[in-house]
């Protein structure tokens, strides 16, 4: 249906946007972390950081491709790896937050990440728990689409579909606290280079 494929497209563009959010936070926290000292065995948890924010980001995209009336099995593997590779991944940024709070990050955006990211832990255990209840008491003949409270583990259904939705909220507004931090941030265009080829002198 049309409204299946601009949803597609919705999300590939979303994932594809946070991976580039993902790198330059990379990039933000590894140069902070050279100029301190004291933060240098930090440097590999910013690469494990960095890889739970691609795994989210791949979770995502595989998500809106893989929808779940058409392969729901991938489509559920699709979402695990968003949401738990997404809160491990700000679970991270979090706890740089707390090291660099005297420089990019303020007190207060700390409080705030801290506080949405204790959020995220409760969300994703009350909607992955919630859903294996609910998927082993269904008992309709129907799609789950169409879940009914006759069916069986309705209101499992709901506790899990309602976190759900809240903790894509949640996640959305870690998102936005990176903002203050990169408005320092300046990105240069990337520098060409052709090995081989030598610039010819003018006739």
């Amino acid at each position: 249906s049309p409204e299946s494929c601009v949803f597609t497209q919705l999300l590939n563009t979303t994932s594809i946007l946070l991976a580039c959010c993902v790198y330059i936070r990379n990039l933000q926290i590894q140069k902070q972390i050279e100029l301190k000292w004291n933060l240098k065995h930090k440097l590999k948890l910013n690469r494990i950081a960095t890889y739970c924010g691609y795994f989210s980001c791949l979770g995502l995209d595989i998500v809106g491709n893989f929808q779940v009336s058409n392969l729901k099995e991938v489509h559920y593997i699709g979402a695990v790896l968003c949401f738990i590779g997404g809160s491990i991944y700000f679970i991270f940024q979090t706890t740089f937050s707390f090291h660099l709070r005297k420089e990019n990050a303020t007190s207060a955006i700390f409080v705030i990440r801290f506080v949405l990211c204790i959020f995220c832990v409760i969300l994703v255990i009350t909607t992955l728990i919630p859903a294996v209840i609910a998927s082993k008491q269904y008992r309709g003949v129907h799609s789950k689409k169409f879940w009914e409270p006759a069916d069986g583990g309705y209101a499992w259904h709901v506790v899990s579909t309602t976190s759900e939705w809240m903790l894509a909220f949640t996640q959305s507004s870690l998102v936005l606290t990176f903002l203050p931090e990169f408005k320092t941030v300046t990105i240069r265009s990337p520098v060409l280079k052709i090995t081989h080829v030598h610039p010819t002198s003018g006739t």
